[in-house]
């Protein structure tokens, strides 16, 4: 297996998982008793999202599992690249300075993107979910706002943002981050044995004594595993990856009330649905990443072309969705009377529209964030050398 084609694989895992927070999103809005947050469905009244419910094949519209992938993969490819070569521990520098950049530029254009969808658009429907229909009306929204939440709020403060729910997840992102390049220069410089472990227990403990929020604490588990993962990974079985792959696809499915993981709720109870959507993300990303078959699958080039826009659909897509998706089903509705046709052309239609908008993001601006941040990290890192040179030739 090259390293090439691992680093094709890992983007296009990462799409797939983006493209099932799309699906969720939509059946959140559409047809949400498939998730059944709020209450089940009568099999009477709906008996093919009663039925989905119920079998073990919601991983395919799985959001939360897929955001446990983001971080393992993440936390896998940020290991990889700190620990190719020598020199490690200025290449972790680099990757520290130009992280926050990275991030935060994307995520405070995705935020005015929302705040103008919901200035200029007041669009509601009162046969779709509360859900969508909440988005746009749970607070006080300006510029200066959305600015403040995608470049503070998300990433220091609340983690949380009312103009792009989604960004809950970017808080996490940049502390596993910079927790894994700790570990990377530990691994070159101290080398301090077992430091990886005593991270997971002291976090799982933290979590349990109700000091550290669930989201935060598996999320930061997913990032040591991936960093474990980039250590210690390697290639497994054909028939080993699919052993693994198919649990974490049958993991990623459950819901607390689903009868198809009634006996890991006797022993979870209502942390059945987080924790096997935890778990489901190291199956399925150790599967494909560590076996040579599943690894040329995802490495074709849809999944590639959807790995490369993936951060943009994950960022544009609810804005999206609230707008032109449910303007769409409403005129669909209107003119035929059917929600199931409305739902399904409207879903179609705003996956066509998120894909298309998400490259002209991933163009002008994700792709540019990339190019900033690095040039960034770079000026600083330098300025620190002269700074340090100029400093020992005074010292002399």
């Amino acid at each position: 297996m090259s390293a090439e084609k691992k680093i094709l694989s890992v983007e296009s895992i990462r799409g797939w998982a983006c493209f099932m927070v799309l699906l969720s999103h939509l059946s959140l809005t559409f047809y949400p008793y498939l998730h059944a947050f709020d209450g089940e469905a009568q099999f009477g009244e709906y008996p093919i999202q009663h039925f989905i419910h119920e079998s073990p094949f919601g991983f395919f519209f799985s959001g939360t599992s897929a955001v446990f992938i983001f971080f393992v993969l993440s936390s896998y490819i940020l290991t990889k690249v700190a620990l190719k070569d020598n020199n490690i521990a200025e290449r972790v520098y680099l990757m520290g300075l130009k992280r926050y950049p990275r991030l935060m530029i994307p995520a405070l254009a995705s935020c005015l993107i929302a705040f103008l969808a919901i200035a200029l658009f007041d669009i509601t429907s009162p046969q779709l979910s509360d859900w969508i229909n909440g988005y746009g009306n749970n607070g006080t929204y300006s510029a200066v706002g959305a600015i403040y939440s995608g470049a503070i709020d998300v990433f220091f403060l609340s983690g949380r943002s009312s103009y792009n729910p989604v960004l809950w997840t970017m808080k996490i992102e940049l502390l596993g981050s910079f927790i894994v390049y700790l570990l990377c220069l530990n691994r070159a410089t101290l080398n301090i044995p077992f430091l990886t472990g005593f991270a997971f227990l002291l976090t799982a403990s933290l979590m349990l004594l109700g000091m550290l929020e669930p989201n935060l604490a598996l999320g930061f588990m997913s990032f040591y595993g991936g960093y474990l993962f980039g250590i210690y990974g390697s290639k497994i079985s054909t028939k080993l990856s699919l052993v693994l792959i198919v649990s974490g696809l049958y993991l990623a499915g459950a819901h607390n009330s689903s009868s198809s993981y009634a006996f890991i709720h006797f022993f979870l109870g209502d942390y059945t649905y987080k924790l096997c959507n935890f778990i489901s993300g190291f199956l399925i990303v150790y599967a494909i990443i560590f076996n040579d078959g599943l690894n040329r699958i995802f490495s074709g080039r849809l999944s590639v072309f959807m790995g490369k826009v993936s951060f943009s659909v994950y960022l544009v897509h609810m804005p999206i969705l609230s707008t032109f998706g449910v303007f769409l089903f409403n005129a669909a509705y209107k003119a035929t009377g059917i929600y199931d046709l409305a739902a399904i052309i409207s879903s179609i239609s705003s996956i066509i529209m998120v894909y298309f908008v998400s490259l002209y993001f991933y163009k002008h601006i994700d792709s540019k964030a990339m190019t900033i941040s690095n040039r960034f990290a770079k000026y600083v890192l330098g300025r620190f050398h002269t700074f340090n040179k100029a400093m020992q030739r005074t010292s002399r």
